[in-house]
């Protein structure tokens, strides 16, 4: 309906003004939006990733600003994908402080209930890791693409590092992104992606910005998707044929680790470990070892045994989880970390005794020299 009343016409006040930007600054706001929203919006993130603009070395204040906006929604994003679940946190009191001696308290509830609000912080590497993305064409041969650097990489960075991998996680660009020295630079990135981390050159960074604050935070939402990530990539381990490809995958799986719990351990944070628990339970449970079916014989038999070792990397974490449950036992009623003892306590109530002895079992019998044949019970790598 029309009115010829001006009283009634809308004026140029009442309508929005809609943002302008560059093409290029277009492209790396959806990329950044689609890497946020998860899933759920990830149908053409191969067309996405295909793609390619070349990017002005600088961006205006209306696409910072609308970049600013998307990753606002980042912890929403984390919400959506585990921190809605109910779950319990380890929390030091007031009077207690990380790596220090004090009393712990457990909290429970979803994330937001569990932990007070805190920043996420994104830096301008955030901003060159979208403008690779969207000038980069990944699914062009990876010889001929520009290298992306090491930065220095906060909290926010790397979890849009997470995204991405997780995003491209169907496609050809995977590979391709993990090369990246700006990827394996992200500590959350070898917590999430180890199996596409093993390069025996490679050294992991530290891992303790993952065990306390705002990256503490992001391992709890992550912790489903990191323990199911982590089983199927035991599945796989049963079908490889090639004694490299599986000393690489342990070495970085054992560099990961041993690295991340060591900084849970020192910063009193041993519950953000316990997807190693979540992915190694269904796996004793069912009787699945992640021993190699059959190694390619024509290989050295020096070769074929450092694989078979290499390939018990969460049988040892789960080890370092039963001396974890030993010192756990022995913590009284009236020590400040009783309340944290019982919750591990109860977390290692899923692996168990009986399942920290067939761990051990499975270890030693991966040391040994004897031939693996293929079982039907063999499952192809995910």
């Amino acid at each position: 309906m029309t009115t010829s009343d001006p009283e009634l016409e809308p004026s140029a006040d009442d309508v929005p003004e809609i943002p302008q930007v560059a093409a290029s600054e277009h492209d790396m706001i959806m990329m950044a939006r689609t890497l946020i929203s998860g899933p759920a919006a990830q149908d053409d993130i191969w067309a996405l990733l295909c793609a390619s603009r070349a990017a002005a070395p600088k961006i205006g204040p209306t696409c910072a600003a609308l970049l600013e906006d998307t990753l606002r929604h980042a912890w929403r994003a984390l919400a959506m994908r585990g921190g809605a679940r109910t779950a319990a946190s380890i929390v030091s009191s007031p009077s207690g402080s990380a790596g220090a001696t004090g009393e712990t308290r457990i909290v429970r509830g979803r994330l937001w209930e569990r932990h007070t609000p805190v920043p996420l912080a994104f830096t301008s590497s955030s901003i060159l890791f979208l403008r690779w993305l969207v000038a980069t064409p990944l699914a062009a041969p990876a010889s001929t693409l520009p290298t992306l650097q090491a930065a220095p990489l906060a909290i926010g960075d790397q979890l849009l590092v997470y995204l991405a991998l997780d995003a491209a996680r169907a496609t050809p660009a995977l590979r391709i992104l993990a090369m990246q020295p700006f990827v394996r630079a992200a500590p959350l990135a070898w917590l999430g992606f180890a199996h596409l981390m093993g390069k025996r050159s490679a050294a992991a960074p530290r891992f303790d910005d993952l065990a306390e604050g705002a990256g503490a935070i992001v391992v709890e939402a992550l912790a489903g998707e990191l323990a199911r990530r982590w089983y199927a990539v035991e599945l796989g381990k049963r079908a490889m044929a090639e004694p490299d490809a599986l000393i690489e995958l342990g070495d970085a799986q054992d560099q990961t680790l041993s690295g991340f719990m060591a900084s849970c351990e020192a910063r009193r944070r041993r519950d953000l470990a316990a997807f190693v628990i979540d992915a190694a339970a269904p796996l004793l449970a069912r009787n699945l070892a992640p021993t190699p079916a059959q190694l390619d014989p024509t290989t050295t038999l020096a070769a074929r045994a450092q694989a078979r070792i290499a390939a018990g990397s969460l049988l040892r974490a789960v080890a370092r989880w039963s001396e974890w449950d030993q010192q756990h036992r022995g913590v009284r009623f009236i020590d400040d970390d009783y309340a944290a003892a019982q919750l591990l306590l109860e977390r290692f109530e899923a692996i168990g005794a009986p399942g920290a002895a067939r761990a051990g079992h499975w270890l030693a019998d991966l040391a040994s020299l004897v031939p693996t044949t293929a079982t039907s019970d063999t499952v192809s790598s995910p």
